[in-house]
């Protein structure tokens, strides 16, 4: 079964996300209700659940209420490490509880090893200042849980798609159910299938 997780990092901006609409489950991250309605959506943070909680009350969210996931309070931290997780992370867990075991993920820049990788659409928002942005230092201890996570769950498989790129590099995940894509395969073997 397919899902998509759409993360929201820059290298999504290019992709149109309504392409996935009926190919699979889509899972969305914190703010993107803003732009666009996932099937799921998946958020940790006290302030940004706050934001979409009152989102849904008023409509601005078209999320129902029932499909607005907030992990329990222990699975918000890294198993391996005791580090806060993110939003992604633990929308890649929900799918895979709910028994997907391919999963594409757009917009997950922490693996891109270059400065784009802690950019984010929602920057200078409510609920993005400062105080939440991830620094570079980060990203390897994220791709540590990664590998983490794939390799409790060998029996799904995690693409990571993004824009095609001058000098693109990903940091190593050392798993044979993880590897990277670019957005014109994911339309061409994925979505339509050829």
């Amino acid at each position: 079964m397919k899902a998509f997780i759409i993360g929201n990092g820059v290298s999504r901006s290019e992709f149109d996300l309504e392409e996935l609409r009926g190919k699979g489950t889509i899972f969305g991250c914190n703010a993107l209700y803003r732009d666009f309605t996932p099937d799921y959506l998946v958020a940790i943070d006290d302030k940004i659940i706050a934001e979409i909680n009152h989102a849904i009350d008023t409509g601005e969210c078209e999320v129902p209420q029932s499909n607005f996931i907030v992990p329990s309070w222990n699975e918000c931290f890294e198993a391996t490490t005791g580090r806060r997780s993110n939003a992604g992370m633990n929308a890649m867990l929900e799918a895979i509880k709910l028994g997907h075991d391919e999963i594409y993920c757009l917009g997950f820049d922490f693996l891109i090893d270059d400065e784009i990788s802690v950019k984010n659409v929602y920057d200078g928002t409510p609920c993005y200042g400062a105080e939440t942005r991830a620094v570079r230092e980060d990203n390897s201890n994220r791709a540590a849980y990664l590998e983490y996570v794939a390799l409790n769950n060998r029996n799904v498989s995690f693409a990571f798609v993004y824009p095609p790129m001058d000098n693109f590099k990903l940091l190593t995940v050392s798993c044979d159910n993880v590897f990277g894509m670019f957005y014109n395969t994911l339309e061409e073997k994925v979505l339509n299938g050829n």
